[in-house]
């Protein structure tokens, strides 16, 4: 794969936010990182993926950047609330590990069985509630044994 196919494959996982990224610096990088033979960024583990991306924020506004993840539970026994689908943020230091529990878990208008049965119906609503909360979400949601996470980031106000 050419390294123009690569960005193109980049740039569809960064969708809106493209601008807030260098993509040539991110292609570079994951280049380097497979000795130059990268035939699609799908040879990445999403988590290695994401970090590398995460070195070419280029936004200037620390409130802009990644700061936290968003949990999508759609496992019974880790609801908090116990009565639907529910989406709270974990709480990340600077060197991405957890460094609390959920934070803000809010239930969501959708029920377990509805979510079992097409995640993304979950998946929209939890984005739908994460705006409405000030979050904006980057990239895609990642399946985990409790649901989905996604990278989030506060959205910045503008005048």
């Amino acid at each position: 794969m050419n390294r123009q196919d690569i960005a193109h494959q980049v740039s569809l996982t960064l969708g809106d936010h493209i601008e807030d990224f260098n993509v040539d610096g991110i292609v570079d990088d994951l280049i380097a990182a497979h000795d130059g033979n990268l035939t699609s960024i799908d040879d990445f583990d999403s988590q290695a993926y994401w970090a590398i991306v995460e070195t070419h924020d280029t936004t200037t506004d620390e409130a802009e950047k990644v700061t936290a993840t968003a949990w999508l539970t759609l496992d019974a026994g880790c609801l908090i609330h116990g009565e639907g689908v529910e989406v709270g943020i974990l709480d990340y230091d600077d060197t991405d590990q957890v460094t609390g529990e959920p934070l803000a878990p809010v239930s969501l208008p959708v029920s377990l069985a509805a979510a079992c049965e097409d995640h993304k119906v979950a998946q929209n609503a939890a984005e739908a509630r994460l705006s409405e909360l000030g979050w904006d979400t980057v990239g895609s949601w990642d399946a985990v044994d409790t649901g989905y996470t996604i990278k989030v980031r506060r959205v910045v106000a503008t005048n």
